[in-house]
């Protein structure tokens, strides 16, 4: 399931209508770093499944920088609802 194309595709599709949806409810510009990191995490995995072929290094590298995004997405989230609390 890792390695499929059409879930990754997925993926994008929701994480981009996650960012419609919420988007009128970010009051705050830093409040948009979550879902950033999220679309660069499943975006640098979509591009790693395409150029797997082409260069199994590039593809690894792509598949770290998408788990960076995907840590960095989960440290905006906490970070977002640790100010979210102080400032309410």
């Amino acid at each position: 399931m890792l390695k499929s194309k059409a879930m990754a595709w997925a993926a994008l599709a929701l994480v981009l209508i996650i960012i419609i949806m919420t988007f009128p409810t970010r009051t705050v510009w830093w409040s948009l770093f979550d879902v950033f990191f999220a679309f660069m995490m499943v975006f640098c995995h979509i591009m790693s499944l395409y150029i797997v072929k082409m260069s199994p290094a590039a593809s690894r590298k792509m598949d770290i920088a998408a788990l960076v995004f995907g840590v960095l997405m989960i440290l905006a989230l906490i970070v977002e609802f640790i100010l979210f609390q102080v400032e309410f």
